[in-house]
């Protein structure tokens, strides 16, 4: 099973496009019917993949119109084949994923650590490997949110911050280099940090 740009004359297909990804939905699960012919409008900035129970099928970005032919994908990534959902029984369905900057948001920082500190400023983020995210905090639901994945990259950048102030506990200011140097681990998610607003972090010794 895979997308395919080939139309054939003779089918009748049913349109299927996401118009709900925006600056707050990340990610937006479309349930398929096997037994209907689809004709996939993939917009800009957009990523479809295509899953039935716990196995990927085929993934595309390139904006266009797509169909979804059953036979097997021969052009499949032999590594894609490794984020498999065990005991998964969902139907055949696409995950669509917004691939655009997600701007605006917002990041408070305030921990007890042998000294206190706090800090807040702006970032913005861009999903760059969708399968990755998926694998990590998303597998299957009816659509993903921002600010659930701001609390996970929150959670991490406050841990960020605090090895930071244990290592160098006579500094009193950290700037934003300090965390940028270490933003690398949100890879792991396949997330892109694209642009900082964050002037400093203030220390106060207890």
């Amino acid at each position: 099973m895979h997308f395919s740009k080939r139309l054939e004359d003779d089918e009748e297909y049913q349109i299927i496009e996401c118009t709900k990804l925006d600056n707050n939905i990340l990610v937006y699960k479309q349930k398929l019917d096997e037994n209907q012919h689809y004709l996939l409008k993939l917009k800009n900035n957009q990523c479809a993949v295509l899953f039935e129970k716990g196995q990927i099928y085929d993934l595309v970005k390139e904006e266009g119109i797509y169909t979804i032919k059953t036979e097997p994908n021969s052009s499949f990534p032999e590594e894609l084949n490794d984020y498999k959902i065990k005991n998964n029984q969902d139907q055949l369905c696409i995950l669509f994923f917004n691939l655009n900057i997600i701007t605006h948001n917002k990041i408070y920082l305030k921990k007890k650590f042998m000294n206190h500190f706090q800090g807040e400023g702006m970032f913005e983020f861009q999903i760059e490997q969708p399968i990755k995210l998926f694998n990590k905090v998303i597998q299957v639901r009816s659509y993903y949110s921002r600010e659930e994945l701001l609390e996970q990259i929150r959670e991490r950048i406050t841990k960020i911050v605090t090895l930071f102030i244990k290592e160098h506990p006579e500094e009193y200011k950290i700037k934003e280099e300090a965390i940028r140097s270490s933003i690398n681990i949100f890879k792991e998610y396949g997330i892109k940090i694209v642009g900082w607003n964050i002037n400093h972090i203030q220390l106060k010794k207890s």
